[in-house]
């Protein structure tokens, strides 16, 4: 019966007719990459420009569903909704009822602009988003409705949609290539 410790020294040995690599002192010989290793690199490569393809896409498909829909990016979230002394530049008053059978009345700012607005555009006062109280203490002040921004809301989920439909896509096509290519695994990505 022969030993498995005394096979590995065995093959730990060299023995005279074995033909040993040519290699001269001072020289490196680069190993050169196999085919599999050019069509991973391949792979690769064509995983990049899909990426980089399907953003440029999407991007597109974006701005363009955008205007298709007729959803203007500046008044989404606009920053000159509300009049703040401070900031804008009031054009247009008129006197409003502070609270429902309530006498008094107050002096608001109907009509304004945002000097940090590049737009230029005028902003009004909506009174279905605003309601005038009097404070305990007698200070007449607004109170903004909560509402739902449905314009800013249907943008992130269209976006969100294309993010995902361009993620299945960019599987989809990379998965084709790597069996064209023959191979099996990851891309490293």
């Amino acid at each position: 019966m022969i030993d498995p410790a005394s096979k590995a020294s065995e093959k730990g040995r060299t023995s005279a007719n074995s033909v040993e690599p040519l290699q001269k002192e001072g020289t490196d010989f680069k190993s050169v990459p196999s085919q599999d290793d050019d069509l991973r690199l391949e792979l690769r490569i064509y995983a990049r420009r899909v990426t980089w393809g399907l953003v440029f896409f999407g991007g597109l498909m974006f701005i363009g569903g955008l205007n298709l829909a007729g959803v203007d990016l500046d008044e989404i979230e606009s920053k000159g909704k509300y009049y703040r002394s401070d900031r804008h530049i009031c054009l247009k008053t008129d006197w409003l009822e502070t609270t429902v059978g309530d006498k008094d009345r107050a002096q608001f700012c109907m009509e304004w602009i945002d000097p940090s607005d590049t737009s230029g555009n005028t902003h009004q006062l909506i009174l279905a988003d605003l309601v005038i109280v009097r404070d305990r203490d007698g200070k007449i002040r607004t109170q903004h409705k909560r509402t739902v921004n449905y314009p800013l809301i249907g943008t992130i989920l269209y976006l969100a949609v294309l993010i995902v439909i361009g993620k299945l896509v960019q599987k989809h096509f990379i998965e084709k290539r790597r069996v064209r290519l023959g191979l099996t695994g990851t891309t490293g990505e």
